[in-house]
C-alpha cells in the first residue's frame, strides 16, 4: 500500500510510544484494505462454524429425510381431519333424530346412556316424594 508521510499538527501523548499516523492514498490501496478486512472476517466465521458442526466422535449423523416427514404429518393431519368430519356428522345425526323422536322417548334414551348396569344394582330403594300441603 502506498504510504503517504505528513507531519502530524495533534501532539502525540506518551501512552501511545509516539507511533507515526498512516495515511492511505484513494483507490487501489482502499480496495486492498477493504479486502483484507473481508478476509480477515470470512476466516473468523469459518471458524466459528467449523467449531460449532464438529460431527461427534462414534455417533454418525443420520441422513434426514424431511420430505418423509412432511408427508408422514399431512398423512396423520389428514386422518385427523377425517375423524373430526365424522365425529360432526355423528353429532349432526344424534340431534335430527332427538328432532324426530317424541319428548318422552328422547328422556328415556338420554337416562338408558347415563345409567349403567352397575349403578342400577347397587342402587337402594327409589326415593320418595315429599309434597307440602
Amino acid at each position: 500500500m502506498t504510504e503517504s508521510n505528513q507531519p502530524s499538527t495533534v501532539p502525540v501523548s506518551v501512552s501511545k510510544e509516539n507511533k507515526a499516523k498512516k495515511f492511505y492514498e484513494h483507490g487501489k490501496d482502499a480496495l486492498g484494505l477493504a479486502l483484507s478486512v473481508a478476509n480477515m472476517q470470512e476466516e473468523k466465521t469459518l471458524r466459528k462454524v467449523e467449531r460449532h458442526h464438529q460431527p461427534q466422535v462414534g455417533k454418525p449423523r443420520p441422513e434426514r429425510n424431511n420430505r418423509g416427514r412432511a408427508r408422514d404429518r399431512t398423512k396423520r393431519l389428514e386422518e385427523v381431519k377425517v375423524m373430526i368430519t365424522e365425529r360432526r356428522a355423528d353429532v349432526k345425526k344424534e340431534k335430527a333424530k332427538s328432532r324426530k323422536e317424541p319428548k318422552g322417548r328422547v328422556q328415556q334414551r338420554h337416562d338408558a346412556k347415563i345409567t349403567t348396569p352397575e349403578d342400577s344394582s347397587t342402587s337402594a330403594a327409589p326415593r320418595k316424594r315429599v309434597s307440602f300441603a
